[in-house]
């Protein structure tokens, strides 16, 4: 099982890679560790994802990279272990 504290996640990362390879590993945030598991996903979520950043960061210069192919590409559904 993998386990990783990185933030950037893309479609190279090596933690990326692991995590949809094991598609199983362990989060850490907040003091609070959980087991969890990782697909990739796609369809008609990456729209509703793109339309909340959107409106959250509309005026960011950041805004294109977080809804562009390449980071839906890179977009994972992570659940509980178990559930």
């Amino acid at each position: 099982m993998m386990h990783s504290t990185c933030a950037l996640i893309t479609d190279k990362n090596r933690w990326y890679q692991a995590a949809l390879r094991q598609k199983a590993g362990r989060i850490i945030a907040a003091g609070v560790t959980k087991e969890v598991t990782f697909e990739p996903i796609d369809g008609q979520i990456n729209i509703r994802i793109d339309d909340a950043y959107r409106t959250k960061y509309h005026d960011s210069p950041h805004l294109s990279p977080m809804i562009s192919t390449r980071a839906r590409s890179a977009t994972v559904k992570v659940m509980p272990y178990g559930k």
